[in-house]
């Protein structure tokens, strides 16, 4: 999964991510993530994620927890949608969805 982190301003990031959000995924995401040892904030663009598991689900219920308010999550595929659906998570993660028009 390719994967881009980068600093926009001073303590807040912003993380693409490309591909499948699965378990064989997880490790590599949290190795990007190592730098961020305090940030303001952090928003993750999930536009291109083509699939994703339970664990992907998990990395990013544990970035919630470690960084609540200041965790956003945008652009969501419908992938994650469907996720975050089926368990019922949108409000946990307060985030708009923007559902994909047809």
């Amino acid at each position: 999964m390719p994967v881009t982190l980068e600093e926009t301003t001073v303590g807040q990031w912003c993380m693409s991510l490309r591909g499948p959000l699965t378990i064989y995924e997880v490790a590599e995401i949290q190795g990007a993530l190592k730098p961020l040892t305090a940030p303001e904030s952090l928003t993750i663009d999930l536009h291109d994620v083509d699939e994703i598991d339970t664990a992907g689900l998990q990395l990013l219920l544990a970035l919630h927890q470690w960084l609540g308010q200041h965790l956003h999550l945008i652009r969501h595929s419908q992938a994650v949608i469907e996720i975050i659906d089926l368990f019922q998570l949108a409000a946990f993660f307060g985030d708009d969805i923007v559902l994909p028009q047809h």
